[in-house]
């Protein structure tokens, strides 16, 4: 795992790099030429499921006229990305990224973000390190303000043609 010294420069660190992602993969496709993104993720919060998934139950992908976006990227060989987003949910968006010192995932709910550290599983398909299935969880999520955790019981993605960047 990472460094948890300074919690708050960490935590922050984090949260820049999700913004970075739903914003430049997500809304604005720049990194991303025609990813292929399926699947879903369940997050419990006092006792309450909530799930965002991408369409018949995880198996239908998103595309640009669907009520669902996503987005994914490969950082460099062995680092992968998903974010999922659903306008108007109470589970909005997800994200995970994969690095080898610091793999996390964040939630938003209700307006309100989660993050924390999370064991990511990469599972390269054909040889392509363009095409994964992703999975995380479970693993324990924090709103930064005031310490409240929500859990990611699971999130499992399939993803392609997901582009790559040095």
């Amino acid at each position: 795992m990472h460094d948890m010294s300074d919690p708050m420069t960490n935590a922050l660190a984090v949260a820049f790099s999700s913004l970075l992602l739903a914003a430049v993969c997500v809304s604005s496709g720049g990194c991303i030429a025609h990813p292929e993104i399926s699947g879903k993720a369940v997050v419990t919060r006092d006792g309450e499921e909530l799930v965002i998934d991408t369409g018949g139950n995880g198996t239908r992908l998103v595309d640009a006229s669907g009520e669902v976006a996503g987005g994914c990227i490969v950082p460099n060989q062995g680092k992968l990305g998903v974010a999922v987003q659903k306008e108007g949910a109470a589970f909005s968006f997800f994200d995970m990224m994969d690095e080898s010192d610091s793999p996390y995932a964040s939630v938003t709910i209700d307006g309100e973000r989660y993050q924390g550290a999370c064991e990511i599983i990469v599972e390269d398909l054909q040889g392509d390190p363009y095409e994964a299935d992703v999975s995380a969880g479970p693993c324990d999520l924090v709103r930064l303000f005031d310490g409240a955790t929500v859990r990611l019981e699971t999130a499992v993605f399939h993803v392609s043609d997901c582009s790559g960047a040095d």
